[in-house]
């Protein structure tokens, strides 16, 4: 899954189709479900969603090849990132053991607590593009919230896996 991105010029965040246009990822993501809480996880056919509390899912695929990422407990999972916030993305490039080079997109969480510590999933950059929408009535509601403070993005220098 070694796919060519165009770099939106604010971020240096790829830019993905979604639904019929072209928007940066982590502008994208941001907007819809930065700073929010996960509320759920749950599995629709072979993929783990993330639920946020504005109802959108985000599904939880690998970063190198796009195939849903394997949870082995779907109960631990959900105590586990239950109460977590999205605080941050991150972009960069790893090489693979077989020397191919790959875009690692990192999505950043919250503590859960004080003795916690925060939590990083590498994921596709297309779980933007696969990500599940809540009812109209929800999303217009979320969009009106300007309260939420915008979320970090970095970039990361390249690293080995």
């Amino acid at each position: 899954m070694s796919t060519s991105y165009r770099i939106c010029e604010r971020d240096g965040f790829p830019i993905v189709k979604v639904n019929d246009h072209t928007e940066c990822i982590a502008e994208y993501l941001d907007r819809h479900i930065g700073q929010k809480e996960i509320v759920d996880v749950v599995k629709r056919g072979d993929t783990i969603y993330y639920v946020f509390e504005n109802g959108y899912e985000i599904p939880m695929l690998c970063f190198c090849c796009g195939q849903p990422l394997e949870f082995k407990n779907l109960e631990k999972s959900r105590r586990n990132m239950r109460g977590r916030r999205l605080e941050s993305m991150t972009i960069g490039s790893v090489e693979l053991d077989d020397g191919t080079e790959m875009l690692q997109f990192v999505l950043e969480f919250s503590k859960k607590g004080s003795l916690s510590q925060p939590r990083a999933e590498p994921v596709s950059i297309e779980v933007a593009a696969q990500m599940r929408h809540p009812d109209r009535s929800s999303q217009k509601r979320q969009e009106q919230d300007e309260s939420a403070e915008p979320m970090r993005r970095r970039r990361r220098r390249r690293r080995r896996r």
